[in-house]
């Protein structure tokens, strides 16, 4: 057994190639662009003192200005932005202005700046304005938690669903840039007695805050243990691939089994469906101030991206692609069905097929653009995901995003993964990466093109080249080809060599007379 030679076919090289260039030169473009909060205006404080007519800046530990009406002292104004600029799900960080008491009490807050794609998914500054509204009322010695009503030791606040991360980041940012201040300025804690359901912790206590990703993966644990058990499994389904395969039937109980388990679990009950926004996002957070509690205060989606840098570098993208895209086990899943009732499906002419390929690729292009100028504008780009409606909203939204998102799956009955192949920018970005893998255990053999397209004939994805080689970047590791490989009854090389094995054994058994 030995493996075609791989050669580089121009007509999928070059294209790629540049494409590559332009994406690493708009790289380097986001990493030279940082945003700065800026120092803090009288229009700006007047958004949470109404009555002040001037502001002083401070000259200690922590930058804050005194403000004042024209008769008495107000208070202190200061932003997240310079005290504490986490990035937040858009890889940016959220700038919002603090009015906070002498006797240590939040008078008010409000967002000056941010750039979270939430507007897309129906959340409005208005939902924004009641979640922040929250924190008036709150002393320094609070330690304020999103969903932490109950928890002994600290004040909860409601999120906002489908906002999770972007929620806890603020809440964490005002938590900090609030004790910041404090304890810079020495702004004595509030003697009012606490409001039932609120506590009040020493200095010290604050030092030693559990940050708030914590929270989430101990209310998570139990899908945490799920999914790695998982992911466990398909490690072993990797590295035991030759013998799986070679047990057709066991190995296609297990792959749609897993396939299940992907869209219901991982899909719709963790909705932990990656997207093209968390790889935006986390390069932003590199220009702008990367944060390891960012990325973990989802637990699942940090587990499978984990996992996703791992095995990319190992096998290449497919891994994830054909395993553990809960939309992409959707598709498959759909183009089985109709397969088994006798929709054969439709296969693309190779050359529109190959220019097809390309549309993915322009999208993401299009979409690191746009997210330099602004992540919201990006993210409305990004819709050509189907992934939120499908997994986050579960269909319960505005018609065309619904009608959109059915008609992809559908379509996988007539075409098999037609959004995979032609239009997923997140597909198309992890590509990438996929040159750089280290293993190749997709066997081929030296019939493989020359003659025999069995197994480009039968990749749901054509992703075999007419002369046999593997297009690994867009290859989604389905193993059907290996399937193939070693099925005596479908692989024609090894067909003809079971035909005249056979016809041996009949002729020692006196069966067929044996060549005169």
């Amino acid at each position: 057994m030995q493996r075609v030679p791989a050669g580089t076919s121009p007509r999928v090289s070059m294209p790629v190639r540049r494409i590559t260039f332009m994406l690493c030169a708009i790289a380097l473009l986001t990493f030279c662009i940082k945003g700065t909060a800026g120092e803090l205006t009288l229009q700006q404080a007047q958004r949470v003192f109404p009555n002040a007519s001037i502001i002083t800046p401070l000259n200690g530990k922590a930058p804050a200005y005194s403000v004042r009406s024209e008769t008495k002292q107000l208070g202190y104004a200061f932003t997240t932005g310079e005290l504490a600029p986490i990035s937040a799900y858009s890889g940016k960080i959220i700038n919002t202005v603090i009015a906070l008491g002498e006797d240590g009490v939040i008078k008010a807050i409000d967002i000056l700046h941010h750039e979270e794609p939430i507007l897309v998914i129906g959340i409005s500054d208005a939902d924004m304005k009641a979640f922040v509204d929250q924190f008036k009322g709150k002393k320094t010695t609070d330690r304020i938690r999103v969903g932490a009503q109950g928890r002994e030791g600290y004040v909860g606040i409601d999120g906002i669903t489908g906002a999770t991360i972007t929620t806890m980041v603020l809440t964490s940012s005002v938590n900090k840039s609030v004790h910041k201040v404090a304890d810079a300025y020495g702004i004595p804690r509030s003697n009012t007695p606490p409001m039932p359901g609120m506590a009040t912790i020493s200095p010290q206590t604050l030092v030693d805050e559990i940050p708030a990703w914590k929270f989430m993966w101990e209310e998570r644990a139990f899908e945490l243990i799920i999914v790695s058990l998982a992911l466990l499994l398909l490690m072993v389904i990797l590295f035991m691939q030759d013998w799986l395969v070679e047990h057709k039937n066991l190995f296609h109980r297990v792959r749609v089994g897993y396939l299940i388990f992907t869209v219901v679990f991982i899909g719709f009950y963790c909705s932990a469906q990656l997207s093209v926004v968390n790889l935006l996002a986390f390069f932003h957070s590199l220009a702008g101030g990367f944060s390891w509690d960012t990325l973990l205060i989802s637990p699942v989606v940090f587990l499978l991206w984990a996992f996703v840098a791992v095995s990319i570098i190992l096998w290449g993208r497919g891994v994830y692609c054909g395993w553990l895209c809960p939309f992409g086990a959707a598709q498959d899943l759909i183009s089985k069905l109709a397969n088994k009732l006798g929709f054969e499906g439709y296969r693309l002419p190779p050359r529109l097929h190959e220019r097809l390929w390309a549309i993915k690729y322009f999208i993401l292009i299009a979409l690191v653009g746009l997210s330099l100028d602004s992540m919201v504008t990006a993210a409305r780009l990004a819709e050509v995901e189907p992934f939120k409606t499908t997994f986050v909203l579960h269909f319960m939204r505005e018609p065309v995003f619904v009608i959109y998102a059915v008609g992809l799956l559908a379509l996988s009955a007539l075409n098999s993964k037609f959004y995979c192949k032609y239009l997923c920018p997140l597909g198309a970005g992890l590509s990438f990466i996929t040159r750089f893998r280290i293993f190749d255990w997709l066997r081929r053999r030296v019939e493989c093109g020359t003659p025999c397209q069995s197994c480009a004939h039968q990749c749901q994805i054509a992703a075999i080249k007419p002369t046999g080689e593997i297009i690994d970047n867009e290859c989604h590791y389905c193993l059907e080809c290996q399937v193939t490989y070693w099925d005596d009854h479908r692989c024609p090389p090894i067909v003809e060599k079971r035909k005249k094995r056979e016809k041996r054994e009949m002729k020692s058994r006196g069966v067929i007379a044996s060549d005169s």
